[in-house]
């Protein structure tokens, strides 16, 4: 673990989000950073790592070289999360160094009240807000959205169907942001994980992980 926070900027970082459809990769080699996205959908598995061993040789580095190792953990897509996730934790494991895991609000760099929607199950939304100190989440049925939205700026990276939520033509955050938040996570002593701790950030559970759940408890 590291404990020198002043030598951030000097230490080598890998962020990744594989929690929507934009698969974002960046390092940050003794302070200087290289990103890369790409519009994947749900290719996330297959691309995820040929993007990293890309990225890092780049620069001149491999993942033993690195000293923490980040990644969105949620909400969004459950499928690219677990992906992103079982790769930080292979790297975390194998070279002995913590992982910073963060919600995909928590890497929007914003100052103002927001609301940022991401679409979950059918007919259900994802909600990040931000009241200009803190973000809040929840998991919202299609039909609260209007009501919910009245009055306040929101936006998304998908269109939400029955709402006029403005589009972003793009990602809505860059890899960058997510190597910054990564530095306010050691500032802050927040969101640091090992390998056997870090988990995927629900919401509200997967349908399948709730049946089963309820299987068992019947069992």
């Amino acid at each position: 673990m590291i404990n020198d926070v002043e030598r951030m900027v000097l230490l080598n970082l890998l962020a990744i989000d594989t929690s929507s459809n934009w698969l974002k990769v960046a390092v940050d080699v003794d302070g200087e950073v290289h990103s890369s996205v790409l519009r994947s959908r749900s290719r996330h598995s297959d691309l995820l790592m040929v993007e990293v061993d890309h990225l890092l040789k780049s620069v001149g580095i491999t993942t033993k070289d690195l000293n923490v190792v980040g990644c969105v953990i949620g909400p969004g897509h459950f499928t690219g999360i677990r992906s992103g996730i079982a790769a930080v934790k292979a790297i975390s494991f194998a070279n002995s160094i913590p992982v910073v895991g963060m919600t995909y609000a928590e890497c929007f760099r914003t100052k103002e009240s927001i609301i940022l929607l991401r679409r979950a199950r059918k007919g259900w939304v994802y909600v990040s807000e931000y009241d200009g100190k803190s973000w809040t989440y929840s998991m919202n049925s299609l039909d609260s959205i209007p009501e919910l939205l009245s009055g306040k700026k929101a936006i998304s990276e998908e269109e939400i169907r029955g709402t006029n939520v403005q589009i972003n033509d793009g990602p809505l955050f860059t890899g960058f942001d997510m190597l910054m938040a990564m530095e306010d996570a050691f500032k802050d002593k927040a969101h640091i994980y090992d390998h056997l701790s870090i988990k995927p950030f629900y919401v509200q559970r997967p349908i399948a992980e709730e049946n089963l759940m309820k299987k068992k408890e019947r069992q």
